[in-house]
């Protein structure tokens, strides 16, 4: 479970946010939404303890695991052995991880469905495969929590449906998400709650209320219709820009 007491962030001496206080319970998703450059990553790495806030609290009930935008390595490991590394906290000191770790590690990569490429040099994987390289990673770490800085960013659709797929299993698990994104319909798909960073303020309320056209327009600074596409006797949410 994550809480924010009237949290105030900020950064390079600007306000990002301030007095925001939210609940997000075990087994449930919080998107966090805004346009480039407002503050997002600023603010998940205050809810990680990274950076700390300005005024407020942040509790964390319980270990977080964190997936970041990119992540490189100074070392030759291979996709195995970065998943693998996901298991660390639950080692004693200087230990190893042993074969049940491992098995661990390529159950996180199936889920992701990158099993194939156990073998192959981390490096050597194309920028989305990393991506859900490192979502395996901290999935491994078997975390009650899990941060993800746009986690579909790099990712094909294809992708983008297998990862909101598995984190919204992961909450029906009991786990607590929270991601930021650039695509509000990722939100209305998955998310409980969701976090509006708005140029001048934010806000914060079920999913259902926050996608409006209104706080969309607002959002992003263009017009925003949010509608509903009937796709294989299902309606799903989407959203659609209105370009000039």
């Amino acid at each position: 479970m994550l809480e924010l007491d009237r949290l105030a962030v900020q950064a390079g001496g600007r306000l990002l946010l301030s007095d925001l206080t939210l609940r997000v319970p075990a087994g449930s998703v919080l998107a966090v939404l805004g346009p480039n450059g407002r503050g997002k990553t600023t603010l998940l790495k205050t809810l990680l303890g990274v950076q700390p806030p300005a005024a407020g609290a942040v509790r964390l009930r319980g270990h977080a695991a964190y997936v970041p935008q990119r992540t490189d390595s100074l070392f030759a490991y291979d996709v195995l052995a970065m998943v693998t590394m996901g298991r660390v906290r639950h080692l004693r000191w200087w230990a190893s991880p042993g074969p049940g770790d491992r098995d661990i590690a390529r159950e996180c990569l199936r889920a992701v469905r990158l099993e194939h490429l156990a073998a192959r040099p981390f490096h050597a994987l194309s920028g989305g495969e990393q991506q859900l390289a490192c979502i395996a990673r901290a999935m491994a770490s078997a975390s009650p929590i899990i941060v993800l800085d746009e986690p579909s960013a790099a990712l094909d659709l294809r992708n983008q449906d297998v990862i909101l797929s598995l984190l919204r299993r992961l909450a029906g698990e009991g786990m607590t998400v929270v991601f930021s994104t650039h695509q509000p319909q990722h939100a209305q798909h998955i998310a409980d709650q969701t976090l509006l960073m708005h140029p001048d303020a934010c806000e914060a309320g079920p999913t259902g209320q926050m996608c409006t056209d209104e706080r969309l327009s607002r959002l992003y600074g263009l017009p925003v219709r949010v509608t509903t596409i009937t796709a294989d006797r299902r309606e799903v949410p989407g959203v659609i820009p209105l370009f000039h």
